[in-house]
């Protein structure tokens, strides 16, 4: 227990409830199983360079062992020891308290220096607590420090929430995505994209950012905030969304539009982008026309987004779009 006790492993708040929400009875039932000595499955940890441990499976029950530890909730409705019901850790018999204390965990560690793309398979196939992890969701597990606030920072961002009308929700971490992708392709130009998949892309951006000087994370928040606003000046209501026609209902936004824009808006200098907002009837109309003449930019903004080819044709449209009103 005094790795837990000791904070040496990353419980991740946010992760915790992505895990799935435990009910009293199932954290007490777990809390049983330690005092009968009955097993409890084998923990899954990723050691970094200085052996801290970020839990890749397992979450959910050191969570309710180190509650139930310090006190955060009694037991209830046990199924063999029902005369426990109501008693938290403290009030436990002291044999009952070292019990629990003594307990050995079977832990697998995945080794520093696995490549993140290993890495990344190995939290997708192992797993198993709760609602399925999306993508965004296990690197925030695999990547803890500063990267975390960073991210969720930018995306709570007054700009970032009215260029998008609040619509990008934090519950699946859909917003620190978001985000995440337009610093990727920002800090690495989109033109020397070459990544074997845009997860490993991503993942690589995580730890670039974790590295990075406090000074350049700050200087990439005002280029994003710089590119939230030119979007919403220049594009109002409509900002990273695909229209066809002015008359056609508003669709949702699309990721992918997102960074292709983001990433454009952020290059151009204060005098570009008045310039485009001077022209934004003309240049929302030229997008439109460029959604119905060009079949593979409407691809590469509709189907399989990650692959190199649409990520190179998307950003190679909004840059020629761009440049026709600079």
């Amino acid at each position: 227990m005094s790795r837990i006790e000791h904070g040496e492993i990353d419980l991740a708040p946010d992760f915790q409830r992505l895990s799935g929400i435990w009910n009293p009875e199932r954290q007490s039932r777990l809390i049983e199983s330690l005092l009968l000595r009955i097993p409890i499955p084998v923990f899954y940890v990723a050691a970094d360079e200085e052996e801290n441990w970020a839990v890749v499976d397992g979450v959910q029950r050191l969570s309710t062992i180190r509650d139930y530890v310090t006190g955060k909730f009694p037991l209830t409705r046990l199924e063999y020891r029902g005369e426990l019901d109501g008693q938290r850790h403290d009030g436990l018999p002291r044999a009952m308290q070292r019990r629990i204390g003594e307990t050995q965990f079977v832990v697998n560690v995945i080794e520093p220096g696995t490549p993140p793309e290993v890495m990344f398979n190995i939290f997708r196939r192992i797993n198993t607590g709760g609602m399925p992890l999306n993508g965004q969701e296990i690197r925030h597990a695999l990547n803890p420090g500063p990267v975390r606030r960073y991210l969720k920072s930018l995306a709570g961002s007054t700009e970032f929430i009215f260029a998008t009308n609040g619509s990008i929700k934090p519950d699946r971490m859909s917003d620190r995505e978001c985000v995440l992708r337009f610093l990727a392709f920002h800090l690495e130009p989109w033109e020397r994209y070459a990544a074997d998949s845009l997860d490993s892309h991503l993942e690589t951006t995580m730890k670039a950012l974790n590295a990075m000087a406090p000074d350049r994370r700050d200087a990439l928040a005002v280029d994003f905030r710089k590119a939230m606003v030119a979007a919403a000046r220049i594009f109002g209501d409509d900002a990273f969304r695909k229209r066809f026609r002015p008359d056609a209902g508003r669709n949702q936004i699309s990721i992918a539009l997102f960074e292709t824009w983001a990433v454009q808006f952020a290059r151009c200098s204060p005098d570009q982008i008045e310039r485009l907002v001077a022209q934004r009837e003309a240049v929302r109309n030229r997008f439109m026309a460029r959604l119905n003449e060009d079949t593979e930019f409407e691809k590469a903004i509709s189907m399989s987004t990650g692959t190199s080819r649409r990520i190179l044709k998307r950003f190679a449209a909004v840059r020629d779009l761009v440049q026709e009103f600079l």
